[in-house]
């Protein structure tokens, strides 16, 4: 089955990809934990974005057909250079891989929320949502809970990192960021989003 094709699953797709018995399914969206509409013919059909944000929401892995696209990144600093920098170092490793950069927290919330990243590499001290508030933000939506975030910061302090991953940040690097060590933490987080 080829998720591009189709946009909406019936309780038999659903068990199917996810192994389970088409019982359970039923029973998820009768219990109203996954979103799902009827047929005239009372059929059940499950949007392919609802079931992955259930998959999210219950920490459970997300089959491979579900998964959209290429790994995204985004790329949260106030400082454009450290941006561009990062996001050229991540395309020479991984040219498949999409990044898209936001200079402050407002604008990062903004893009997180529309591109659903898998990974987010993000600067504690910005002007405005610090990188705290960004990461609770994320963490605390169904959509992008399941992004890894990696904190960056200059001023590495016991208390803030232990704050970050209080958060829900994965790791916490210091600058000046040893660019492979933060290449290699993109790859593994970016697998760790997509389960």
């Amino acid at each position: 089955m080829k998720m591009g094709q189709k946009k909406n699953l019936s309780t038999f797709d659903v068990a199917e990809m996810l192994e389970v018995d088409p019982g359970s399914v039923a029973n998820w969206i009768d219990g109203g934990l996954l979103r799902a509409h009827r047929t005239p013919g009372g059929h059940r059909r499950v949007a392919v974005d609802d079931l992955v944000a259930f998959l999210r929401e219950h920490d459970m892995p997300c089959p491979a057909q579900l998964q959209p696209g290429p790994i995204r990144v985004v790329i949260v600093d106030d400082e454009p250079a450290m941006t561009q920098m990062i996001a050229k170092a991540i395309k020479t490793e991984h040219p498949e891989y999409e990044t898209a950069q936001a200079h402050d927290g407002f604008r990062a919330g903004a893009i997180v929320a529309t591109l659903k990243p898998d990974v987010v590499i993000l600067d504690l001290r910005m002007p405005g949502m610090d990188g705290f508030e960004v990461c609770r933000m994320i963490k605390s939506q169904p959509a992008t809970r399941h992004a890894t975030v990696i904190a960056i910061t200059a001023y590495p302090a016991e208390e803030s990192t232990r704050r970050i991953l209080d958060c829900g940040a994965k790791i916490c690097l210091s600058k000046p960021l040893s660019l492979a060590d933060l290449v290699a933490q993109v790859q593994v987080g970016a697998r760790e989003a997509r389960g």
